[in-house]
């Protein structure tokens, strides 16, 4: 029992997606590309072992959900991937304190409260290129 919520899993990149594309990515589009999200970056944080990311991702491919949207490429003024704002308005969400739900195993929770910028970013870059060797078209604007 910790404080943030496990049902949260996905969440702060998904809001924000679905912010960035004027809904046209429904909630649980944008969860299942924010799920894939969280779940590579659990595995490169070293939280959950190697090759589950894949596990996942597969899953959700084949459920139908296409993992990609060039939304998550948008940059603001000042250069830095919009989608991170996510993060931010997420902390407002949960009443000021960051706390990010991530995996430590399939369908065991931990919780952090804090992201590195830089390595979301090698994840967005992950989830992009699997999109484009990936059969299904990504979701366009």
């Amino acid at each position: 029992m910790g404080s943030a919520r496990p049902l949260d899993f996905g969440h702060w990149s998904a809001h924000k997606l679905e912010s960035l594309t004027g809904h046209e990515v429904r909630h649980g589009e944008a969860v299942a590309i924010g799920i894939a999200l969280d779940t590579r970056y659990s595995v490169r944080r070293g939280l959950l072992a190697a090759g589950n990311d894949e596990r996942v991702y597969r899953l959700l491919e084949r459920l139908g959900f296409r993992l990609w949207h060039r939304a998550l490429e948008d940059r603001n003024a000042e250069g830095r991937l919009s989608v991170l704002a996510g993060l931010e308005e997420f902390r407002e969400h949960l009443g000021g304190q960051l706390t990010i739900t991530l995996l430590t195993g399939i369908g065991t929770g931990h919780e952090v409260n804090e992201m590195d910028m830089a390595l979301i970013e090698e994840c967005l870059d992950w989830l992009k290129e699997r999109a484009t060797v990936s059969r299904e078209p990504a979701l366009t604007p």
